[in-house]
C-alpha cells in the first residue's frame, strides 16, 4: 500500500509540474521556435549524448575493477538499457542498469548497485562543485538574479554547497577506512533490525567501501574523474549545440548553471525522464538568463529528448537483442537476501542456472 501511495504521489507531482509547464506557454510561438530550430546541431548533440554512454561504460568498468573484471561489451549493453529505462520509469530504472549486470556478469546486485552509488557520488560532486562554484564568481548581472540580495543569497547557497560536498566526500572516506567497525555494528543490531534487510545492507557496505578503494589509490582516482570530466564535457557540448540549433551562443559559465538546474529537476523520480519536474527546471534555469518563456520551453522540450531519447533507442536496442525479461530481474534482485556465500557467480538456483550471458535459454 505504500509504494502504491508514493507511486500516485510520484505522478501527482509529475502531472502538475506537466500542467504548470504547458498552461503558461503561446503554444503556437513554441512551435514557431521548433520549426526554426537549426536541425545539425541537435543531431550533433544526440551523437555526443551517446558518446556519454561509452564514456560511462569506461568509468563504470574502472569502478568494478576492485571488485571483477568485466568486459566493457556487457557493461555497456547494461549502461544503455539502463539509461534508457530512465525515459519509461524515472529514477526507478537506476536499479535496471546494476540488475543487467548482475544477470550478464553473475555478480551479486549489491556489488554493481554499490558501484552506481559511487558513480551518482562522482556526478554530483562534479556537477555541484561547479555549480556553486559557478554561483560563488559567475556575474550575475546578465541575469534576472541581479539585485544585491538576490546576489549576496545566491553566493552564500555556492559556499553552502560547497561545503556539503566537502563535508560529504570527507564522510565517504571515513567509510571505507571504518567499514569492518560499520558493518560489524550493523550485525550487532541484527536484533533490530529486520533479517531481511541485514543481509542486503551488509553486503551493500561491503562493496560500496570496495568500489571506495579508489579513493585511496592515486592511479584509479585520476581516471575516473578523468571519465567524470569526459562524461560532463560531452554533455555540456551536447547542451551548447542544443542552444546553438535556437541561435544562441552560451558561454561556459551559463551551461553550468543550466546544467545545476537541469539536475535539480531531473531529482524528482517522475516518469519519462523526470518529465515535467525537468521541464519547469529547465526552463526556470533558461528564463533566469534572460531568454523568452515560450523560447526557454521550446528549448526545455528538446533538449529533453536530446537527453533522453538516444539512451532509450539505444536500450530498446540491446533490451530486444539479449531477451531480457522483467521476471529476470527481479529473481536476480531477491537473490540478494540469500546467504552470503552464493556469491559472485557460485550461486546454484535454478533462476541462475538458465541465463547464460543475460539470455535465457
Amino acid at each position: 500500500m505504500r509504494k502504491i501511495i508514493k507511486s500516485i504521489l510520484i505522478l501527482l507531482v509529475g502531472l502538475g509540474a506537466a500542467w504548470w509547464f504547458v498552461s503558461r506557454l503561446d503554444w503556437q510561438s513554441v512551435g514557431s521556435h521548433l520549426r526554426n530550430a537549426k536541425i545539425w546541431p541537435l543531431v550533433a548533440g544526440a551523437v555526443l549524448i551517446n558518446l556519454t554512454i561509452l564514456a560511462r561504460s569506461l568509468r563504470w568498468q574502472a569502478f568494478l575493477n576492485p571488485i571483477r573484471k568485466v568486459g566493457l561489451g556487457n557493461i555497456f549493453a547494461a549502461t544503455s538499457i539502463g539509461f534508457g529505462s530512465l525515459f519509461v520509469i524515472g529514477r526507478a530504472g537506476e536499479i535496471v542498469r546494476p540488475a543487467i549486470l548482475s544477470l550478464r556478469e553473475r555478480l551479486r546486485p549489491s556489488a554493481t548497485i554499490a558501484t552506481i552509488l559511487i558513480e551518482r557520488i562522482y556526478d554530483t560532486t562534479m556537477v555541484v562543485s561547479l555549480f556553486a562554484a559557478n554561483l560563488i564568481f559567475f556575474d550575475l548581472s546578465t541575469t534576472t538574479l541581479n539585485d544585491e540580495k538576490s546576489v549576496k543569497s545566491m553566493r552564500m547557497f555556492g559556499l553552502i554547497l560547497l561545503a556539503g560536498i566537502v563535508s560529504g566526500l570527507a564522510l565517504l572516506l571515513v567509510l571505507r577506512l571504518k567499514s569492518e567497525k560499520v558493518i560489524a555494528w550493523i550485525e550487532r543490531g541484527s536484533t533490530i533490525l529486520p533479517r531481511a534487510l541485514v543481509g542486503p545492507l551488509v553486503n551493500l557496505i561491503r562493496h560500496l567501501s570496495d568500489g571506495l578503494s579508489v579513493l585511496l589509490n592515486l592511479r584509479e582516482l585520476i581516471v575516473t574523474i578523468l571519465y567524470t570530466v569526459l562524461v560532463w564535457g560531452l554533455i555540456s557540448m551536447a547542451t551548447w549545440m542544443t542552444l546553438y540549433a535556437f541561435g544562441l551562443k552560451f558561454s561556459p559559465g551559463q551551461i553550468i548553471f543550466i546544467l545545476g538546474i537541469g539536475l535539480v529537476g531531473s531529482v524528482v523520480p517522475t516518469p519519462g525522464g523526470s518529465a515535467g519536474a525537468f521541464h519547469v527546471a529547465a526552463a526556470k534555469g533558461f528564463e533566469i538568463l534572460g531568454l523568452e518563456t515560450n523560447l526557454a520551453a521550446s528549448i526545455a522540450i528538446i533538449y529533453h529528448l536530446i537527453a533522453f531519447g538516444p539512451p532509450f533507442l539505444m536500450g530498446l536496442f540491446f533490451l530486444i537483442r539479449d531477451e531480457i525479461s522483467i521476471h529476470q530481474i527481479r529473481e536476480m534482485l531477491a537473490s540478494e537476501s540469500e546467504p552470503h556465500d552464493t556469491i559472485d557467480g557460485h550461486r546454484a538456483s535454478e533462476s541462475e542456472s538458465t541465463i547464460s550471458g543475460g539470455r535465457q535459454v
